[in-house]
């Protein structure tokens, strides 16, 4: 290879490995069941290129050059299109500080305790409650396998604990799924009369752009009020997962994720 190739080579495999990785480390009982076969379709063919390069080059010129310049290629699509959709998720859209119904999207738990990215959200929550006094909350989020407790529930507690009058928060425990919280936490706020409420979700700064599209395709007109995640290893993480998500929906015309 000349050292353009393995330039590119080493970008695009390594932007790829480095994500489908990141992914790996985050998956839950609701993983995608794409990430482990992509990253052997990445790291393979690099070893490949590595060990076999040589001998390729002098036996298979064409089949060696047609296939390298694929993997390259793919690689760099990925690559761009990876920091083009990371760009697009953090864009901000729909964003108000003002609502009467606030719908707080649950994610990971650990029994009372909210993981990071749900004490973000959490956060955002409280604010939009004490800068909205009159509004109520639907606290949204069924309890995983992994969990001890509903993610309603630990969001509950997180609230009270902080000062917040118990009859603003309305449970809904039973999601699974992001499309699941919008539809079930629908029902519960037509059931308590507040239908034509300007609705808000509350959720990560990477997270409501999905909120958006898909309560868009059920019929609902939606604003948002996002918690930022600041720079860093967890949004990375987060930004991974968001576009695996977006792309198994490309694929299988689906969001739901057992």
């Amino acid at each position: 290879m000349s050292k353009i190739q393995i330039i590119l080579t080493v970008l695009g495999a390594g932007v790829v490995f480095v994500n489908y990785t990141v992914y790996l480390c985050i998956s839950r009982h609701n993983a995608l069941p794409y990430a482990p076969l992509a990253l052997i379709l990445v790291v393979v063919p690099l070893l490949l290129f590595i060990i076999f390069g040589k001998f390729a080059t002098e036996h298979f010129p064409r089949l060696y050059e047609a296939i390298k310049w694929i993997y390259i290629s793919i690689g760099l699509l990925y690559s761009v299109s990876f920091v083009a959709f990371s760009a697009y998720l953090l864009t901000p859209a729909n964003e108000v500080e003002e609502a009467d119904v606030f719908i707080v999207f649950g994610c990971k738990s650990y029994g009372y305790t909210p993981s990071y990215a749900l004490e973000k959200r959490l956060e955002q929550a409280y604010d939009m409650l004490i800068k909205n006094p009159d509004a109520v909350a639907v606290l949204s989020g069924g309890q995983g396998s992994d969990e001890t407790v509903s993610e309603a529930e630990c969001m509950r507690a997180y609230l009270l604990n902080k000062g917040i009058a118990e009859d603003r928060l309305i449970i809904e425990d039973k999601s699974t799924s992001t499309i699941s919280n919008i539809r079930n936490s629908m029902e519960l706020i037509r059931q308590n009369g507040l239908d034509g409420k300007r609705i808000s979700a509350v959720s990560n700064d990477f997270h409501v752009k999905r909120i958006l599209k898909q309560s868009s395709q059920l019929g609902y007109d939606f604003y948002v009020s996002p918690a930022r995640m600041p720079v860093g290893f967890r949004l990375l993480q987060n930004l991974t997962r968001e576009y695996m998500v977006w792309v198994r929906n490309m694929f299988t015309g689906t969001w739901e994720i057992k």
